[in-house]
């Protein structure tokens, strides 16, 4: 089952705390978004990144991939 989840940098666990990206404001105050398929984490990323780098042809290009990638993984769960 694919799973979405906005999880705290607290819920997070240890190893995934530690291997987070560390920009802008840091990761202890950044949003995240994680993606799950049968309890594998497929993508953890966060919104901690300088401003000037806040743009989809910059840092984001990993958001259509992951779309594309969790449309086939619903496909397959269906």
């Amino acid at each position: 089952m694919l799973k979405v989840t906005m999880p705290q940098y607290e819920d997070l666990t240890e190893d995934e705390q530690m291997n987070v990206s560390n920009n802008g404001s840091g990761k202890k105050y950044a949003g995240y978004i994680k993606v799950t398929h049968n309890e594998e984490t497929i993508l953890l990323e966060n919104d901690a990144m300088e401003p000037e780098d806040a743009a989809f042809c910059r840092d984001l290009s990993w958001i259509s991939g992951i779309i594309e990638k969790a449309y086939e993984l619903g496909k397959m769960d269906v």
